[in-house]
């Protein structure tokens, strides 16, 4: 048996990784599965068009984008955004002898961003686990996902992929396969640590090589609301989902007795509506929480698969080999 993986199987074990780290459980994970395939078998006629990814992997924003040659994959050239600039710059490393088996793009291309607006349905089942109401959850959850559809619909899909193509490049990405990763994780330390005050849960943060090499560059932690001295409550980490909650949620999640949210980001307008609600904002950062993700989904592949890759970061890729 070989030591490494090829494209098709590596995909399959992140995918596997991203199940059983996703905040849902694997429960709700299996009956939304079943759920498709229901929806497969049901079809009479233009099976073709129905995407059969979709009978395994449930996160729409995650795939292989394009096979250029079914090899070994030895090294990987990962980065935040790997869009056509970093293709090219693939294709110049590999002149100079870099020798790269397969780019991967955390933010989600091609196909995938197309359709990333699926993963958004998530939320329904994660902010029913955080307290509101599944009634409620569902239909803010729907309103934001049809939002987030037409907001991506117009745009170039597929530009970078054609460029992976044409340059003879394996390309996938991996977008909430790493989100579930880095959510799952801060919840259950942060659990673990059980904060009195919001300044623990920045401490916990920043003993955390990412967070720590974030700050050096210039982009710590920080507290968008609140105050260190405040206790932390009930505390909710989301950074998994495919894109930002519906402002709504957070009076729904105020009514729940949420009082500090962890998050990667978050706009003025909804940093707003937790002070109206006096939540404490924790930002971990947002280049450093996917770096997390991606690194801890490595870690998994790896754990679970006893096979090796080398990894080329790049585009706010902060690599750390955990």
């Amino acid at each position: 048996m070989s030591n490494f993986f090829k494209i098709d199987e590596f995909y399959k074990c992140a995918i596997s990784c991203a199940i059983e780290n996703d905040p849902r459980g694997i429960d709700i994970v299996n009956r939304e599965l079943d759920y498709v395939n229901k929806e497969y078998n049901s079809i009479s006629s233009d099976k073709e068009l129905f995407d059969r990814d979709r009978l395994f992997n449930p996160y729409s924003d995650s795939r292989i984008l394009n096979i250029a040659e079914d090899k070994e994959i030895k090294k990987i050239f990962c980065g935040i955004d790997m869009q056509t600039p970093e293709l090219l710059l693939a294709d110049r490393l590999n002149e100079r002898g870099a020798n790269i088996d397969l780019v991967i793009t955390h933010h989600p291309n091609g196909y995938a961003y197309a359709k990333f607006y699926e993963v958004i349905s998530m939320q329904a089942d994660k902010n029913a686990i955080n307290g509101v109401a599944i009634n409620v959850s569902e239909s803010l959850t729907n309103k934001r996902l049809a939002e987030v559809e037409r907001s991506v619909s117009s745009s170039n899909h597929h530009r970078d992929v054609m460029t992976a193509s044409l340059l003879n490049i394996n390309y996938m990405c991996m977008h909430t396969l790493a989100d579930n990763c880095v959510e799952t994780f801060l919840t259950n330390e942060i659990r673990k640590l059980n904060p009195y005050r919001v300044s623990d849960i920045v401490d916990f943060l920043n003993t955390l090589e990412e967070y720590k090499l974030s700050a050096k560059g210039g982009n710590p932690v920080k507290l968008f609301n609140g105050s260190l001295k405040n206790r932390a409550g009930k505390v909710v980490v989301d950074m998994t989902g495919g894109a930002c909650f519906d402002l709504a949620f957070i009076s729904a999640l105020a009514n729940s007795g949420v009082s500090t949210l962890v998050v990667m980001h978050l706009k003025d307008n909804f940093i707003d509506e937790c002070r109206k609600y006096n939540i404490n904002v924790v930002v971990a950062g947002h280049m450093s929480s996917d770096s997390l993700g991606l690194n801890l989904l490595f870690k998994y592949i790896k754990e679970k698969s006893n096979k090796s890759f080398d990894i080329i970061p790049a585009s706010g890729y902060i690599f750390v080999d955990r």
